[in-house]
């Protein structure tokens, strides 16, 4: 019965211990340990009083059997199974202390390692952040290095190309300022900044100068002044480098800028052609005698000289106003000169075309080649071959070249090939042209089945009396027909096209001799830095002007708006551009 009883008491208390083993322990930070441990002292205080009372019950219920006077126990056997009780006791309460210290051990684990897990995340946490931050922090670096370096060449841009006004004028050195100015960036640019940065400078430069050209639309003046700096800037930037080792890419900067200047310079020459010669060419006007028609070849040749002298002039006029006006000019002269050697020798081919048509009335087969409507404009008529029309073509071509020689070249120069070798060969004994050596001498351009057209029409007059002997003809004519076969009769001749030679060093003139001396370009004074000012308050500038005629009973208010016109905003794209001009 006893037995009994306290395995039952036994088992009643083991799901009380058992249950706490099964919770599942709580994350429990360091501040809060003790008062955790204060708790499990209180719940073993509770749990050995339940022991003890279990014992109590067990031993009173073993005294109640023996005060009941049970005649089958003996002292040997209670004493024994009083014994026997206090060591199952003693074992509950062992079991106990047992679990208690296993169920002590595995939270404070738990909360170690709960504690080192917060801590190992927070730090985690901590590291990842500072590492975002300093990558936002050279992200953001960059980008405003980037957007200053953009603001630096607006500024450079805005100062040296899109503020200018493309004005001829007698100072070379105020006339090439845009060159004077972008080169100091871009020679900075190459000493200093990294290879992509000096990339992108030389690109949104041939970026600017072409959109400046573009805004000239035809207006040739403005062209001829901006083609001039384009071949300063590429001369001073090649001066500049070619006096060290490394070239920092400015080979590369002086091929776009070559493909620049021959853009510029075929938009002039086709500007010049269709604005000045080709009006020459159409039904001109004669001082009054305009319905009248022409009498006499040296009517006609005079008129022709002079119709064409004028051309030349107005031309002059168009690439550089201030020489038009007779005056000296900054703007490179060799300028003109390239220009109108391509425009006269599309003179001299549709003249050469317009005079070997067999009729006056014969149509223009070409607008550029054979463009000429009306042969008053011929130094001679057309059709009319001659030893007379010779001599007359060869006056025209010495007052022409005289003319132009005023203005553009030495007298010495070459000019109308065309016409030239056709007035020697009308004037050259026909018979001398069997020679082969000398019609390379005499007429080299003009080919075999062409002179024998030439010399098929050619026309006895009072200097040469004689019609072209007949075995001068079939000479000609059985040498060009082996040539007819492989060349074919080129006529009317072609117009070659516009082709550029960039000028030399020599030809540019003072020029390149200042552009040697890069530390003269870069220096303060002499790269008028103070117009940097008048960018940051432009209205100054203007109505300073416009006040000057005011009348004087408006001095207080002028003062009063001058005052407030003239604060100056500091622009933080000329304080960087100030930065660099300043090294």
């Amino acid at each position: 019965m006893m037995k009994g009883r306290t395995s039952n008491t036994v088992q009643s208390n083991r799901p009380t211990k058992n249950g706490r083993r099964d919770q599942k322990p709580q994350k429990k930070n360091g501040a809060t340990r003790a008062s955790e441990q204060e708790r499990l002292k209180s719940l073993e205080a509770k749990e050995e009083s339940k022991v003890s009372e279990s014992v109590s019950l067990t031993t009173t219920q073993a005294d109640d059997n023996t005060v009941n006077g049970s005649s089958e126990s003996h002292p040997e056997s209670e004493s024994s199974e009083v014994a026997k009780k206090q060591e199952t006791v003693n074992g509950l309460v062992k079991d106990f202390d047992d679990d208690k210290r296993a169920d002590l051990l595995v939270e404070e684990v738990q909360e170690d390692a709960s504690d080192n897990g917060i801590s190992s995340g927070s730090e985690k946490e901590a590291s990842e952040d500072e590492e975002a931050l300093k990558q936002k922090v050279e992200s953001l670096e960059t980008r405003i290095e980037k957007l200053e370096d953009e603001l630096r060449e607006v500024a450079a841009l805005e100062i040296s190309l899109y503020s200018v006004v493309p004005d001829h004028s007698s100072s070379a050195h105020k006339l090439h300022t845009p060159a004077r100015r972008v080169s100091r960036l871009y020679i900075h640019a190459c000493k200093h900044w990294s290879q992509e940065k000096r990339a992108t400078v030389a690109r949104n430069t041939v970026s600017g100068l072409i959109l400046a050209a573009k805004s000239c639309g035809n207006d040739v003046s403005r062209l001829t002044f901006w083609l001039s700096n384009i071949i300063t800037l590429r001369e001073i930037t090649s001066h500049a480098f070619t006096q060290t080792s490394k070239s920092n890419g400015s080979e590369t900067f002086t091929a776009a800028l070559k493909k620049v200047e021959f853009w510029i310079f075929s938009r002039i020459v086709e500007s010049v052609w269709w604005q000045v010669f080709t009006p020459h060419m159409q039904s001109p006007e004669n001082d009054g005698k305009t319905n009248e028609k022409l009498k006499g070849d040296q009517e006609q040749g005079s008129f022709s000289i002079s119709l064409w002298q004028n051309a030349f002039k107005a031309a002059l006029s168009r690439l550089c106003p201030t020489r038009g006006e007779g005056h000296e000019c900054g703007c490179l002269p060799i300028l003109s000169k390239m220009v109108m050697e391509k425009c006269i020798a599309r003179v001299d081919v549709a003249m050469f075309n317009a005079i070997l048509r067999e009729s006056e009335h014969q149509i223009p087969t070409d607008p550029v080649s054979d463009p000429i409507l009306d042969s008053k404009v011929l130094p001679i008529t057309a059709g009319d071959l001659s030893f007379g029309s010779g001599a007359q073509l060869k006056n025209a071509i010495g007052n022409w070249c005289r003319c132009l020689a005023e203005d553009y070249v030495e007298e010495d120069e070459k000019y109308f090939s065309l016409l030239n070798e056709l007035s020697d060969l009308l004037m050259l004994p026909k018979d001398m042209l069997m020679d082969l050596s000398v019609r390379e001498e005499v007429c080299p351009s003009i080919s075999l089945p062409l002179i024998k057209r030439i010399l098929c029409n050619f026309t006895p007059d009072e200097f040469c009396p004689d019609h072209v002997p007949g075995a001068v003809l079939e000479e000609l004519n059985a040498e060009s027909v082996a040539e007819q076969k492989l060349s074919g009769v080129s006529f009317p001749y072609a117009s070659s096209p516009v082709t550029y030679v960039p000028p030399s060093s020599i030809n540019v003139g003072d020029i390149s001799r200042m552009s040697r001396n890069a530390s003269v370009i870069q220096r303060k004074g002499y790269t008028s830095d103070e117009e940097l000012d008048e960018l940051d308050s432009p209205l100054t500038f203007v109505i300073d002007k416009v006040y000057v005629s005011l009348s004087s009973g408006h001095n207080g208010k002028v003062k009063q708006q001058d005052e407030q016109v003239g604060e100056v905003v500091e622009n933080a794209r000329y304080e960087l551009l100030r930065e660099v001009w300043s090294m």
